[in-house]
């Protein structure tokens, strides 16, 4: 599938992706670090925005969002809309600090995890009795730290993959 200007979608692709949703949902509720759980699908879903741009994030964000949003217990459509916002916001952020090929994926998984944290516990303070203990600030910004921590190990093998996965040809105008 062609999208844009020469931003290439597989069907592999969307497969990962689905893959990445299935691995989130099996993973992250079990495995913790300091009291909270890694988002593997956000920073799946930032990797792939920021190497592939707009067209494979969304397809990212969509089909791993909603893979994980089926196998967990979370309100339906919160996680692909969260992701699909990230996706958009990481694509338009790309141009302007896309420049920073190795700092801006680690920056945006910083600040996408925050927003994803709260626009998900304002979707469940919609649709579940309200929150005892306040906002809980601590926790989401551990869990960016961790998801920040995430993406500066998995950023290199990601940039070198996207880049041998790359075709050397030009689009011819």
């Amino acid at each position: 599938m062609e999208f844009g200007q020469g931003t290439q979608i597989s069907y592999t692709g969307v497969l990962f992706a689905v893959l990445i949703g299935v691995l989130h949902a099996a993973v992250a509720p079990v495995v913790t670090v300091a009291g909270v759980h890694p988002n593997i699908a956000l920073v799946a879903v930032v990797l792939a925005t920021a190497l592939g741009g707009f067209g494979p994030g969304v397809i990212w964000a969509f089909a791993a969002g909603l893979t994980a949003n089926l196998l967990v217990r979370e309100p339906l459509g919160s996680i692909p809309l969260g992701l699909l916002l990230v996706a958009a916001a990481v694509a338009g952020g790309d141009r302007l600090f896309g420049r920073l090929a190795w700092a801006y994926p680690v920056a945006a998984v910083f600040v996408a995890s925050i927003f994803v944290d709260a626009l998900s516990l304002g979707i469940l303070q919609l649709v579940d009795e309200p929150l005892a203990g306040g906002f809980p600030f601590q926790r989401i910004v551990s869990a960016a730290f961790l998801n920040t921590m995430i993406v500066a190990i998995v950023v290199l093998p990601s940039r070198l993959l996207a880049s041998r996965n790359a075709s050397d040809e030009g689009t011819a105008w």
